[in-house]
């Protein structure tokens, strides 16, 4: 069905947080377009054309050229304020969408309980909306990233709800997190061998360029387009 979708033309719609945005690609800029605004903070669109959706959208321009990439990541956004904005983040000619969220809920105390709550929550709003919802996991960080002070939970727990949350939806998940760590097994390499990058954030998390090339591929590769 998504194949269809692509061939006749459609808007691929990006929301989540930094991950979902691209952060860590080098050439990422913060641009002056608001996406929302709340209590917490308020949030930009971000171009980032060697990130892994600004590959898709290239991949699609050469393939699929009805189709295009529309990206609202939210850098530093939680799951709760993605599932309360997500009538700003989704628009109703959006026809598919990529969701990619749930490594800043670690910073919670009860972070891990309202993503088990907002991921559930947010794929049936889409289901609602007909829409093609696709559920993306995070990818791992370093042991150094990984076990910040402010790191109350874990990536594997977070992982581990979003796949339990696609299973239940019945929607695609394209698990980044299990095709990393099996790319690293495979080539006998740790994450720190692979997140970084020349020109790019450098800061354990945030994927560099030759990892957000292999999100892309496995985006790619799951959704089978």
């Amino acid at each position: 069905m998504l194949k269809k979708y692509l061939q006749e033309g459609c808007t691929i719609k990006v929301i989540g947080d930094s991950l979902a945005a691209g952060s860590g690609s080098s050439g990422m800029v913060q641009t002056g377009e608001l996406i929302f605004a709340d209590a917490i903070g308020a949030y930009y669109r971000r171009e980032a054309p060697r990130s892994w959706w600004g590959l898709l959208q290239k991949y699609l321009q050469e393939r699929y050229p009805k189709s295009r990439v529309e990206n609202r990541g939210c850098g530093g956004a939680f799951s709760c304020q993605i599932a309360e904005q997500l009538p700003r983040l989704v628009s109703p000619e959006d026809q598919v969408v990529l969701l990619l969220f749930g490594v800043n809920d670690r910073k919670r105390p009860e972070g891990m309980e309202e993503l088990a709550r907002n991921a559930p929550a947010v794929l049936e709003k889409l289901a609602a909306q007909g829409k093609y919802a696709v559920l993306l996991t995070p990818t791992p960080s370093t042991a150094e990233n990984e076990y910040l002070p402010n790191r109350l939970h874990h990536t594997p727990q977070v992982v581990e709800i979003l796949r339990e949350a696609a299973g239940k939806a019945h929607v695609p998940l394209v698990d980044l997190y299990g095709d990393t760590q099996a790319y690293l097994q495979a080539n006998g390499l740790i994450i720190d061998d692979i997140i970084f990058g020349e020109g790019c954030k450098n800061d354990g998390l945030h994927p560099g360029d030759f990892l957000q090339k292999l999100m892309f591929e496995s985006v790619v590769k799951t959704l089978g387009i």
